[in-house]
């Protein structure tokens, strides 16, 4: 047994790269072992029953796998270097998904690029965005997929992001996102793709009540309008493509993405109570005036090129809708729609040398055909054209729910195409209806007797009808002999021919409907 006091050996100033070459000298309490075992040994057994706590605060927070603590007059700190000049240092949490986050996906990265990094390089998945001595913060999800978003905030009740470029001082502050909305510095400017920038322009000293948002512009004071015209305007003359507004009152609720240049003002020259907007194309500044009153919306396109007007829409069972609405009465007060009100008019309008017409020379008009309740909600859709070498509107067509009426000549190169009404096989009676059949087609081989019903004015019903039998059938029209060719209320049908039977009603009685038999 060694006589050598544990307390007579020499110190060690550090331990052995290898920890395993190190031995430790212990007692094992629960089962009463003594025994060695190497630094590696005890290292691994602090880090899997304990926190590693480097200081000496005390650990309040729950679930702390690491926790660092040091007394600093000015700062404490961690740090994190790559000696590598071409390489970056980078500090990692990696999601819990599936297989776990990898060095592609599923992960939140915060580095720094050191002097020789070369953008593209994907050690670090971040491409060429990078440049030497750049520092990084981002996300990497999986491809494909809905997350792998970047949250950057304040949860604090009046808390604020604040976004500083140049320095770190107050002035250096280019920006604020607040609960409310983006504050920017006054000196700010925003610079588009194409290098050119916009003054973000206003007068402190009256602008009290606004609050101007690069996406959605609210309610803008009727006191200020002069003053935020004059801002706007000035600002306009320096950049196109260029949002100007110049108005009394105007709400949006979502976002405005102008391409181009929209002026939004008061329509005084036309009704001083009534604000549009217009937009003209970013090659042509000049428009030409609304030609009567109560324009909401003015859009000029660009020169030579057509001017379009898209509305999308993505999704089973869903359209674009384009919806105008009337009734009488006022907004605040509205009343039933009556008879013959026009709900919307789709107009086509030319210029004349002087200017464009007040009144549209053709349009299309849909109209209620009855007063509007409830239960009865009855339309019909009006075609409006001039006549050339006139100037006079006049209506061409009317669609109703079950007609439809041409004051004009139908020009039909192609002919009409009729839905037959066939009866299979041998008949001895049939009923034609008059408002419902175009084109009827029966057989018989031992007499045939037509009913007519629902008699209508002005239509006409052909019929072709067969004897099948070897002998003569006969063949009741159904009109008196009077009204007839034959002069019968009968004819006989010779064996195996065919008879074609033409009807033509006056009006809604048998009295005046006439029939013609030709036999083939």
């Amino acid at each position: 047994m060694s006589t050598v006091k544990i307390s007579q050996l020499p110190l060690l100033s550090s331990l052995d790269a290898n920890t395993a070459n190190s031995l430790f000298v212990g007692v094992d309490i629960p089962t009463g072992t003594t025994g060695k075992f190497t630094a590696h040994t005890l290292a691994q057994g602090l880090f899997s029953n304990e926190i590693l706590a480097v200081g000496t605060n005390h650990q309040n927070l729950p679930n702390t796998i690491a926790q660092f603590a040091l007394s600093g007059e000015s700062y404490i700190q961690t740090n994190l270097v790559n000696t590598n000049d071409g390489g970056t240092a980078d500090i990692v949490v990696t999601a819990n998904t599936g297989s776990g986050g990898t060095d592609a996906a599923n992960f939140i990265d915060m580095g720094w690029a050191n002097k020789n990094y070369q953008p593209g390089l994907e050690f670090n998945n971040i491409g060429n965005s990078v440049r030497p001595n750049d520092g990084y913060l981002y996300t990497q999800g999986t491809s494909g997929q809905n997350y792998g978003n970047l949250i950057i905030g304040s949860t604090s009740t009046f808390g604020q992001l604040k976004f500083i470029a140049g320095g770190g001082q107050a002035v250096n502050i280019v920006a604020r996102m607040t609960s409310t909305g983006l504050v920017l510095n006054t000196q700010s400017y925003i610079t588009f793709a194409d290098g050119s920038t916009q003054n973000v322009a206003y007068n402190p000293g009256t602008e009290t009540t606004q609050n101007t948002r690069l996406n959605s512009i609210e309610t803008i004071n009727t006191s200020q309008n002069t003053t935020i015209q004059n801002a706007f305007n000035k600002a306009n003359t320096s950049v196109q493509n260029t949002a100007v507004i110049q108005l009394n009152t105007v709400t949006l609720t979502g976002n405005l993405d102008v391409r181009g240049s929209l002026v939004a003002f008061n329509n005084s020259t036309f009704d001083p109570n009534v604000a549009f907007i217009q937009i003209t194309g970013s090659d042509n500044a000049a428009t030409a005036n609304p030609s009567n009153n109560n324009y909401m919306l003015h859009i000029t396109g660009k020169a030579n090129s057509s001017t379009r007007l898209v509305l999308d829409s993505f999704g089973a069972n869903v359209s674009p809708i384009l919806v105008g609405r009337s009734g009488r009465g006022t907004a605040s007060a509205p009343t039933a729609t009556q008879n013959t009100d026009v709900l919307m008019r789709v107009v086509g309008n030319g210029y004349i040398g002087t200017g464009f017409l007040e009144s549209s020379p053709t349009r299309i008009d849909f109209v209620a055909a009855e007063n509007f309740s409830n239960t009865n909600t009855g339309t019909q859709i009006q075609f409006w054209n001039t006549p050339v070498g006139s100037n006079t509107i006049q209506k061409i067509a009317t669609f109703n729910t079950d007609s439809v009426l041409f004051t004009g000549t139908v020009n039909s190169q192609k002919g009409f195409v009729y839905s037959p009404t066939v009866y299979p096989g041998a008949q001895t009676a049939i009923t034609i209806d008059v408002s419902n059949n175009s084109l009827v087609r029966a057989q018989t081989s031992t007499g045939l007797t037509v009913t007519l019903s629902n008699l209508m004015a002005g239509k006409e019903v052909i019929s072709w009808i067969t004897n099948t039998a070897n002998t003569t059938q006969t063949f009741t029209h159904g009109c008196s002999a009077l009204n007839s060719t034959v002069n019968a209320t009968t004819y006989g049908i010779p064996s195996t021919s065919t008879i074609l039977v033409r009807y033509m009603c006056i009006d809604t009685t048998t009295q005046n409907t006439f029939v013609a038999i030709t036999k083939a």
